[in-house]
């Protein structure tokens, strides 16, 4: 008797440490026997349990039905085998948890069926609850999800607007360097730093569309050899700044894609800014672009810092970042190269990562589909606010003045724009809310009215749809000037009468080209 005492004990003993509920049921249906996870499982003790039914103390219902889950015993003439069923189980809590039931038979000693069994409940891998709790958890992430898009909208606006007086500022610096040349190494620098900041922003932005789907491509005939050559200007004063040496290499004969002529300058630029920022100063890094059969094939390669192992195979995945990679001074987000990968994919064609590891540089090797459209290929660049090209804004011949209204609300921002504006020889008048330029526009007749769209009072929107309707501004040119760059957003300027739709920081360049069109006789017709 004593060593079946022991026994039992070391059986109760090791039956308490598995993590499955475990309940041996008589042949009557009663629980006999019930291990510790068992009693947390229902909140009801062995004492409790034993010879009471095992469906007054195990609530299980059948989840495709939602019904009560009876398991029925096997008995003689039914099958003997273990019985395993998918159910629900509903807790003392009122919680609900999705399990395995495994119902084993016991045979007696002649191998018939006894009545008896045991029953074994296992979470189901993978689910922490019933598909209520599933679809909850899964509507909460959803609604995340829009928040975080929200919130990269919201934060890309609020860093946009401290960006455009910086981005005038470093223009007005500009305009005073024939006088005094010694402002130039500054405003070189803040120039960058305010383009990074920019790329930044634009590459958040990018990520959050894709990941809503908005994203769209706008396909026309480019040549591949000059989309390169702008990618690769659009770095050259990080190149410069870090002494880089660079050797350029461009297909000949020409290479003609049908592609989005911005997004295919976004990736080679992207990677030509990787290897810039990951290279130790005074490295080397090539761009090569050529055919092979069918493909465009475009590498860029560098002596950097190198890739481990260890990420080699996920530095196309979003924040994936080497862990050197936070000791450089040009760092980054780790979402260029997830965003590289997500755009050419979409152009149908490959990108892969090669590198034999820290310290032994990189290469990255992009593979396009030729196929080209009728019509002779794009030689000029895509438009400017969605190229990454930039120009010098040097002298020139002054145009006639146009009268341009600036509406904005960040008062450092509208000054230096004005500023600017008229050093360029043009007529400016501000205001800094809705209402105020509803009522400058009916007494000085704008042609240009550059337009906040974040404003207080009447919104940008509203302050053009009125100028339009109640001022009578059918001729002026509307230009929206904001921090928001959504699809959603564009088609609103739209629909309110802005022609044109520019994130900020604007080009300098992209103004004074527009205000000589409405200047040029056939502008002001």
């Amino acid at each position: 008797m004593a060593a079946e005492r022991a026994a039992n004990d070391w059986a109760q003993t090791a039956l308490d440490a598995v993590r499955d509920a475990i309940f041996a049921i008589d042949p009557e249906g009663c629980v006999s026997f019930e291990n510790r996870a068992a009693e947390r499982l229902t909140g009801v003790g062995l004492d409790a349990a034993r010879h009471r039914r095992l469906r007054d103390i195990l609530k299980l219902r059948d989840p495709s039905t939602g019904e009560a889950l009876e398991l029925e015993v096997p008995r003689n003439g039914k099958s003997g085998t273990t019985l395993i069923r998918p159910a629900v189980l509903i807790c003392p809590d009122g919680a609900e948890r999705r399990l395995d039931a495994h119902l084993d038979p016991v045979r007696t000693e002649e191998g018939a069926l006894s009545g008896a069994a045991v029953l074994v409940l296992r979470e189901t891998p993978n689910s922490e609850g019933s598909d209520a709790d599933l679809r909850r958890r899964a509507d909460e992430m959803v609604a995340a999800d829009r928040r975080k898009d929200q919130f990269l909208a919201m934060l890309a606006h609020e860093l946009r607007n401290p960006l455009a007086p910086i981005r005038n500022a470093v223009e007005l610096m500009r305009q005073v360097e024939t006088a005094d040349p010694s402002f130039r190494p500054s405003r070189e620098m803040v120039e960058r730093q305010v383009k990074h900041l920019a790329r930044l922003l634009d590459d958040l932005l990018d990520v959050s569309r894709l990941n809503q789907g908005s994203f769209r491509l706008r396909r026309e005939p480019v040549d591949l050899g000059a989309a390169v050559e702008r990618a690769v200007d659009a770095n050259r004063p990080l190149i410069d700044s870090r002494g880089h040496t660079l050797t350029l290499d461009l297909p000949a004969p020409a290479i003609h894609l049908e592609a989005d002529p911005a997004r295919l300058e976004q990736v080679i630029s992207n990677l030509v800014n990787n290897a810039a920022k990951y290279t130790m100063p005074g490295g080397r890094i090539w761009v090569r672009a050529e055919r092979q059969g069918d493909e465009a094939v475009i590498r860029v390669r560098d002596n950097g810092i190198g890739v481990p192992p260890d990420v080699l195979g996920r530095v196309f995945e979003p924040f994936v970042q080497s862990p050197d990679s936070f000791a450089r001074p040009e760092g980054g987000l780790g979402i260029g190269l997830s965003l590289v990968r997500s755009l050419v994919e979409m152009h149908g064609g490959t990108v892969e990562a090669h590198s034999a590891g820290l310290g032994q540089g990189s290469e990255l090797i992009v593979r396009l589909p030729i196929r080209p459209a009728a019509g002779a290929p794009a030689g000029a660049p895509p438009p400017a606010q969605e190229s990454q090209r930039s120009r010098e804004t040097g002298p020139f011949a002054r145009p006639r003045p146009v009268r341009v209204l600036v509406v904005e609300d960040n008062v450092d921002a509208a000054e230096s724009l004005a500023t600017l504006l008229r050093m360029w020889g043009h007529d400016v008048r501000v205001v800094h809310d809705g209402r105020d330029a509803i009522d400058a526009a009916r007494i000085y007749e704008p042609e240009v009215v550059l337009l906040d769209i974040g404003l207080p009072g009447l919104d940008g929107y509203q302050v053009a749809e009125r100028l339009r309707r109640d001022v009578g501004l059918d001729r002026a040119l509307l230009v929206a000037m904001t921090g928001y760059g959504q699809p959603e957003d564009r088609r609103r300027s739209r629909e309110a009468g802005i022609q044109h739709h520019f994130v900020k920081p604007v080009e300098p360049f992209v103004l004074r080209d527009l205000l000589a069109e409405v200047a040029s006789p056939a502008g002001a017709s």
